[in-house]
């Protein structure tokens, strides 16, 4: 089984034990714990990078490049994830009203994440220091979006 798939199921493990109660109950609630649960799992994977990127975790090419695949087949989903529109639901979620009345500038956002996970992937087998610059880019992407579309 590619990580891809293995990524996707554990996703799906994630995501819909509580899924089809919510959906039948309450659609916006439904699509919030679909976008948390893939938050979550990108947060899950972003972190050993950020602690070997800031010397906290001694540098692993090969978990680095196991946690960028990941993060570009969970980035893969983002589209999906975000498609229902929840403004103005009765709804808790961090995901901001902007992120659909800016489409388009969101969808940019979240491919400059993918082309920054796969520039990362691609950088850690170029050594710790090329790893490093390509985890800056990385985390600007990230940043970038949360900074307009996520609550704090």
């Amino acid at each position: 089984m590619s990580n891809a798939w293995k990524i996707l199921a554990v996703a799906c493990c994630l995501a819909l034990p509580g899924w089809g109660l919510a959906d039948e109950e309450d659609p916006d609630a439904a699509a919030a714990h679909v976008r948390h649960a893939l938050m979550e799992l990108m947060g899950w994977n972003i972190t050993p990078l950020g602690a070997m990127a800031s010397g906290d975790r001694p540098y692993d090419a090969d978990k680095a490049a196991t946690q960028a695949q990941r993060l570009s087949a969970l980035g893969n989903m983002i589209s999906d994830a975000f498609e229902r529109n929840t403004s103005g639901a009765d709804i808790r979620t961090e995901a901001l009203d902007a992120i659909w009345q800016n489409p388009d500038d969101f969808a940019g956002k979240a491919q400059a994440m993918l082309d920054a996970a796969a520039a990362y992937a691609a950088a850690t087998g170029d050594g710790e220091a090329a790893a490093k610059v390509a985890f800056a880019r990385l985390g600007k992407a990230c940043k970038s979006c949360h900074e307009e579309y996520k609550s704090e």
